[in-house]
């Protein structure tokens, strides 16, 4: 595979509450890049009024770095909840949409006949 810059950026327009007023914000995800020094996969991701600053998650190819992002932003924004912030994508307590119904629910663990059927 040849390692370069994909220059893939998803963002999703968030909302907090911050100091008692809705705010909106954004949730960056994206620049996939290969680190020669560090012989890995780098995903890069921001997320306003929680880690403003462009953040560096690495993974060994790049959807590996780009799993790895969501899985930590998910539990970022669920410790920030816990924290006592607000924040939302489509309506309050969504965890920011960051959220995969299928492991929290651990349909996974179920046999596959009857995974299929409990949707």
């Amino acid at each position: 595979m040849a390692k370069s810059t994909s220059k893939i950026t998803l963002e999703r327009t968030l909302s907090f509450v911050i100091r008692g007023e809705i705010v909106t914000g954004k949730l960056f995800v994206g620049d996939l890049e290969w680190a020669e020094d560090k012989q890995h996969w780098i995903c890069h991701w921001s997320i306003s009024h929680i880690h403003p600053e462009i953040g560096r998650l690495y993974g060994k190819d790049p959807l590996d770095a780009f799993v790895k992002t969501l899985d930590f932003l998910s539990s970022l924004i669920r410790g920030s909840e816990l924290d006592g912030l607000q924040v939302w994508w489509f309506e309050k307590g969504d965890h920011a949409g960051l959220t995969f119904p299928l492991c929290e629910s651990q349909t996974w663990k179920e046999p596959p006949s009857s995974a299929a059927t409990s949707k």
